[in-house]
């Protein structure tokens, strides 16, 4: 599999996380305050309060809170990349994964994430995950969650995809990789998200080299690397997007919509791309 540039998630974006120094680690990618999640006419934001987390139910057209709940300690929406933090909104629409939105210069032993009914607006449980870990995706049927966990201490952009097995409330030992590839450990840049029939691609640069589509399997819990045909990233790949085409291909598209890479989404294979983005 190949190797990327990740920080913590959005590295920007957490400037608004508010992180409490001295409580391990990079930051979960977990989000407070911004743009939240956006669902039909409605949005789900996270707000940082003394000691708390408010969880508010906010009208788009409005701006007016409709609702809220609190939840003890400090808490974010995740932000699976750069364009996207709706995954942490799950399958059924009314289930928001919470991150730890803290960070400090040791990676932590343990990591919690709380599950919220937006709908009732009431905490529906804390799972608990030994080692330092971040959301990143989730099952359609909600069994398992994706985390990327951190390795090295002296390098907190080292990561790897593990599972979370919440019926049986335990992580997979397994390392979620490429079916063909020995490599388990990754370090890169999430830029752009999409999700489709179980699986969730996201586009990743940034780190010199030949960027790259990561497929993960959310089903079946295995996951494709998909290398890009550019020897190293173009200039502008932090603007680049995935989008889907009406033929139903996976396209990154650049900063003014122009197809870039056409892949077809059945056997994962690059359609066509241009030489010079």
């Amino acid at each position: 599999m190949r190797r990327w540039i990740v920080g913590t998630v959005a590295a920007a974006a957490l400037v608004a996380a508010a992180p409490a120094a001295g409580d391990g680690g990079p930051a979960q990618g977990a989000v407070q305050g911004w743009d939240g999640i956006a669902r039909g006419s409605v949005r789900y934001v996270a707000v940082p309060t003394p000691g708390w987390t408010s969880v508010q139910l906010i009208a788009r057209h409005s701006g007016r809170v409709m609702n809220f709940m609190n939840v003890k300690g400090n808490w974010g929406i995740p932000l699976v990349a750069f364009d996207n933090g709706s995954d942490a909104l799950l399958h059924d629409n009314r289930t928001l994964v919470l991150g730890q939105a803290s960070a400090g210069p040791t990676l932590r032993k343990e990591s919690t994430f709380v599950f919220v009914d937006v709908r009732k607006m009431r905490e529906l449980r804390r799972v608990h995950v030994a080692g330092h870990m971040a959301f990143d995706a989730a099952s359609p049927d909600g069994r398992y969650l994706y985390l990327t966990e951190y390795t090295s201490q002296q390098n907190f952009a080292e990561y790897r995809v593990r599972a979370y097995d919440v019926r049986t409330a335990r992580l997979l030992p397994k390392i979620v990789t490429d079916r063909s590839s020995w490599t388990t450990t990754m370090v890169g840049m999430p830029i752009s998200r999409v999700d489709r029939d179980g699986w969730a691609f996201t586009l990743y640069g940034g780190a010199g080299a030949r960027p790259f589509i990561h497929a993960l399997d959310t089903r079946d819990v295995s996951a494709v690397c998909i290398d890009l045909p550019w020897k190293s990233d173009p200039r502008l790949i932090y603007a680049y997007r995935l989008r889907w085409d009406r033929a139903g291909h996976l396209v990154v598209r650049g900063p003014h919509g122009r197809a870039l890479v056409t892949i077809d989404r059945k056997d994962l294979q690059v359609l066509s791309s241009v030489r010079h983005p």
